[in-house]
């Protein structure tokens, strides 16, 4: 009987798989979007990714639910698509893999689809509520939004926004503009290449209650504010990098590794602080903690 079972729970499985298989239809379109046009996508639930090329034209292709339909159109300056689903309340998973050109604008909007984007120069605007966004490449503005999923940064936008709720938020690479907010997802934030071409201008980062890491060299003149409520911080920056120092924690500790200055009691006789210059100063760094704990070190 056990062997009879196994056998029934096998074909079951094949007869699912085949069914799943079977009920996935493959689409594909293609339009003319300008060098610099615009598109606006929409998938709901599975997967999007999305390539930049060097073509006057959109390429948009994938597998969807039977009974769904992919919705495209515009002209060549803006285009929109999205998938029309048979359910609306519960809708089966669409993979799309999008083409554009590559100093396109990009706006990608999803529930529960992961986004992956890689080679895009324009502007990329993206949000999830529970999937992954993940971005490699050099954009010119990056926006991306999720509620609880993660996302992931590996390159040098000009100008970045990264939001997420629970979610972590990872960036490796340098910019002028940072802004990075999360509630009780970490931060981390990474670039020290050998050529001092990783660096950073102007970041806000902050946290409610997650870690946030920050490995990374920072130019002469840079304004750099770091903020949180209990999450723990870890400062690390080159030794030899001129920075002037205003730390305050009112009830986590601080600890400075980098140099020797040392850490005082609070102006208002609460928490601690430290104010100094590390080496010869020039740009300034503010870090502000209520219970986090607060590191600073020498990045290697």
């Amino acid at each position: 009987m056990s062997h009879l079972r196994r056998a029934l729970l096998v074909a079951i499985s094949i007869t699912a798989i085949a069914r799943v298989g079977a009920a996935q239809v493959k689409v594909e379109r293609g339009l003319h979007l300008d060098a610099d046009g615009s598109i606006r996508l929409i998938n709901l639930v599975g997967s999007v990714r999305v390539t930049g090329w060097e073509r006057d034209s959109v390429s948009l292709r994938g597998s969807l639910p039977k009974g769904d339909k992919l919705m495209m159109g515009g002209g060549p300056r803006a285009m929109k698509a999205f998938i029309e689903s048979t359910d609306d309340r519960n809708p089966q998973p669409s993979t799309l893999e999008l083409m554009v050109p590559a100093r396109a604008k990009v706006w990608v909007k999803t529930a529960t689809a992961d986004i992956d984007v890689t080679g895009i120069s324009g502007d990329l605007d993206l949000y999830v509520v529970g999937g992954r966004i993940r971005v490699s490449g050099k954009p010119t503005e990056l926006n991306a939004e999720a509620i609880d999923g993660d996302i992931e940064v590996n390159g040098k936008p000009n100008w970045l926004r990264a939001k997420s709720a629970s979610g972590n938020v990872t960036f490796n690479g340098s910019s002028s503009d940072v802004a990075i907010s999360t509630v009780s997802g970490g931060i981390t934030v990474s670039s020290v290449p050998a050529d001092g071409s990783g660096k950073f201008e102007r970041a806000k980062i902050e946290s409610v209650t997650g870690a946030i890491r920050f490995t990374a060299d920072i130019e002469k003149g840079a304004a750099i504010d770091f903020d949180t409520h209990s999450g723990s911080m870890e400062i690390a920056i080159p030794r030899k990098t001129g920075v002037d120092f205003d730390v305050a924690s009112i009830a986590g500790s601080i600890t400075n590794d980098l140099n020797y200055a040392k850490v005082a009691k609070g102006r208002y006789g609460r928490g601690s602080e430290l104010v100094m210059t590390n080496a010869t100063g020039g740009a300034r760094v503010t870090i502000r903690s209520f219970k986090g704990s607060v590191t600073l070190r020498s990045a290697k």
